[in-house]
């Protein structure tokens, strides 16, 4: 696969969103985004190991393949198998694996991992990773991480801000959503100038999303745009889930921050959504604005 269709790949991966949990979150599709690349080399692993058992393994001065153990363990977490009194362990055990390890990938599945746990004592780790400057993909993960980490924790949110610079469009979205989920202050100006970005439509729109918790009137075009989308939109770039993930996203935010001003523009896409769910939620979203 060549590397612009890997980036286009990844883009639409950012799309997708978990509307359950509310607005402006980062989407869980993409938390495992470098594990779902290499998948099947975890069959390298015995399924019998216990997430113990992977801890001591990336340790381990023999064990050469530390990187499949992290990859290992970051899926264990995810599927919630790690013990509440064992996770202050397990982030000491990784904070010391990135530490000591010289292999990306290594530092890659680790980061995803402590992504998995969402517990802020691996903040310092995050804060390394963000300061590689030559491993984007490492970047990308610790970001992602980031923004699964407990609102209100105390954090270099200038060296986040900073991502908004770079010429990525996948870094640059999520870092837009990192920020608007922590509501980190003084980011406003910084989304409307995403939404000139010549990134693509995924900045523009993870952009006009993180505006509307600041009601800003610059957004409201293309949140008009979302809000309009259908399954013949953008060449069909984008699949009817990754539309609703997109318009779930901007309405549950509409909700969360009261903006009354954008009531016409749902009232008048709940008249030509053809999507049921959409819909049954848009109507919920119009009749907490009225």
């Amino acid at each position: 696969m060549s590397e612009k269709n890997q980036s286009n790949k990844l883009d639409k991966k950012l799309l997708e969103s978990n509307p359950v949990m509310g607005s402006l979150m980062v989407p869980i599709a993409i938390v495992l985004v470098g594990a779902l690349i290499i998948f099947g080399v975890t069959k390298m692993l015995s399924n019998d190991h216990s997430y113990k058992d992977l801890v001591h393994e990336m340790k381990s001065k023999t064990f050469g393949n530390k990187w499949i153990a992290a990859l290992e363990l970051s899926k264990v977490i995810s599927a919630g198998a790690i013990e509440e009194e064992d996770i202050p362990w397990v982030v000491e055990n990784l904070k010391d694996v990135y530490r000591t390890s010289v292999d990306p990938r290594t530092r890659d599945f680790v980061v995803v991992a402590i992504g998995a746990l969402g517990n802020e004592g691996g903040l310092p780790v995050l804060e390394s990773a963000l300061k590689d400057k030559n491993h984007p993909e490492i970047n990308f993960h610790a970001m992602v991480a980031l923004s699964k980490m407990p609102k209100g924790i105390l954090f270099n949110w200038d060296l986040v801000k900073s991502f908004l610079g770079r010429d990525d469009a996948a870094l640059t979205q999520v870092t837009i959503l990192t920020l608007a989920t922590h509501e980190v202050k003084d980011t406003e100006n910084l989304f409307v100038d995403q939404l000139k970005s010549e990134l693509g439509f995924t900045v523009r729109y993870a952009a006009a999303t993180a505006l509307i918790a600041y009601k800003n009137d610059e957004a409201k075009k293309t949140i008009n745009e979302i809000l309009m989308l259908n399954d013949e939109s953008l060449g069909k770039r984008l699949t009817v889930q990754e539309i609703r993930g997109l318009k779930y996203n901007v309405l549950t935010a509409l909700k969360k921050y009261g903006w009354n001003e954008m009531s016409p523009s749902v009232e008048k896409m709940i008249n030509i959504e053809k999507d049921i769910k959409v819909v049954s939620l848009a109507k919920e979203v119009l009749n907490s604005l009225k």
